[in-house]
């Protein structure tokens, strides 16, 4: 059991702090010293506390699903209780090995309705949030990005970076651009993790429920009904991820509707959408895709994330170091190694390249890097590429590895520091 003992309001109103206790055989999953709490830019504090407890659990159900065990409140918004019934089940289709079960205990529902139209969206800076963005723009949406989600917490310098670029952005209306803070990963274990294959509870089950759930205080204090998550799929995918159709759109409270947006384009014709955009309004922005830690600039410009990226808009007959890219020379040398013998490639990826390789074998023209002969040998090169016979290939080796380092760098952070300077 997990019991949810008061809500409180900090900072001038502007934090959401969640007092809870959780039984013994439970607790090895939280850090019970770094609760879970929200952090926004404003005074939410008029936030009922009906919808103010949803970004606590649209975080901690998963987690109660996935080990079993009931979480105990005293209020709920009635839409959102409904909709954790829907969201449970995807979880038990999405993963049929889990034993899912948990239950949450209510004392009272309560039927709230937000009086107002207004829009959101969930801003990144990415390709997803910036395609968005376009098909939104004459609505003139709220943007919210969350810090702890893709910058960690104690990552200042990235944050204040993050900011930095937004506030660069010609196309962003900069007072209805809004920050929250939350330690959405940091506030359970490592043994959380293991929950699923390949230490994906992020990425798997947690994110989609997670970022939107955080936005309940805000939308109820600036009217808004129409919340807005960018897609990083298309229908083409049947794999199990935490952010799509089935659990965003199932994000329900009070009288909104969420849409998990873009779903219907391939990445591919996402960074067409924007270069047409571009093309036609005259904005220029920046595209920021990558958070390597090596990154200096808008993005890192090596890893296959920020490759894909700037092919897309190559391929698009745009040029790439317009949008935020800094490529290197060897820029085709670098795409072909994500293909050797030591690759990694999952299932994911490879569509994600394969959407690349349909768009080149379609493409007559391209951006010219440097030498266009050479360059027009390299895609059609890539265009060619079997990549059924390298998905999957170093998976399981990889698999381990990541595993053992996993629990290493949590469970003995003293040791894993000792294994990185060896090392």
């Amino acid at each position: 059991m997990l019991k949810l003992n008061k809500i409180e309001y900090l900072d001038k109103g502007k934090k959401i702090a969640f007092d809870y206790t959780v039984e013994d055989k439970y607790k090895s999953y939280f850090h019970l010293s770094n609760q879970y709490y929200a952090l926004y830019d404003q005074d939410i504090s008029k936030t009922p506390k009906s919808i103010a407890v949803i970004p606590f659990l649209a975080n901690i159900m998963p987690i109660a699903w996935f080990v079993g065990f009931d979480v105990s409140i005293d209020e709920i918004d009635e839409t959102f209780f409904n909709s954790l019934k829907i969201l449970k089940e995807q979880f038990i289709k999405y993963h049929p090995k889990n034993d899912i079960k948990g239950e949450l205990l209510v004392k009272k529902t309560i039927k709230n309705t937000i009086k107002g139209k207004e829009t959101s969206l969930l801003f990144s800076g990415g390709l997803d949030s910036f395609d968005s963005l376009t098909r939104h723009y004459n609505k003139n949406p709220f943007l919210i990005s969350i810090h702890g989600a893709d910058v960690a917490i104690d990552d200042k310098l990235r944050w204040e970076e993050f900011k930095k670029f937004n506030s660069e952005e010609k196309i962003l209306n900069h007072d209805r651009l809004f920050y929250i803070e939350s330690n959405l990963r940091e506030f359970y274990t490592y043994k959380v993790d293991l929950l699923v294959d390949h230490l994906g509870w992020w990425g798997m089950v947690q994110h989609g429920m997670a970022l939107i759930g955080v936005l309940a205080p805000l939308s109820y204090k600036h009217k808004i009904t129409d919340i807005n998550i960018a897609a990083s799929a298309t229908n083409e995918i049947n794999y199990s991820w935490g952010s799509s159709p089935y659990i965003d759109e199932n994000m329900k409270w009070a009288n909104t509707i969420v849409t998990h947006d873009g779903y219907e384009f391939k990445r591919t014709e996402k960074a067409q959408n924007v270069v047409d955009f571009v093309n036609k309004t005259g904005f220029n922005f920046k595209l920021r895709v990558c958070y390597a830690d090596e990154r200096t600039g808008y993005n890192c410009n090596k890893c296959h994330k920020c490759q894909r990226t700037a092919l897309s808009l190559i391929l698009a007959n745009a040029n790439p170091n317009d949008y935020g890219f800094n490529l290197p020379d060897n820029f085709y040398d670098l795409i072909f190694k994500n293909f050797g013998n030591d690759c990694v490639m999952t299932k994911g990826i490879k569509y994600q390249w394969t959407c690349i390789q349909d768009m080149a074998k379609k493409t007559d023209s391209f951006f010219v890097l440097n030498d266009k002969e050479k360059e027009q040998n390299a895609i059609q090169r890539f265009a060619q590429l079997n990549l059924d016979l390298i998905v999957n290939k170093n998976a399981e080796k990889v698999k381990k590895n990541k595993k053992r380092k996993h629990i290493l760098r949590n469970k003995f952070p003293l040791l894993y520091k000792i294994y990185r300077k060896l090392k």
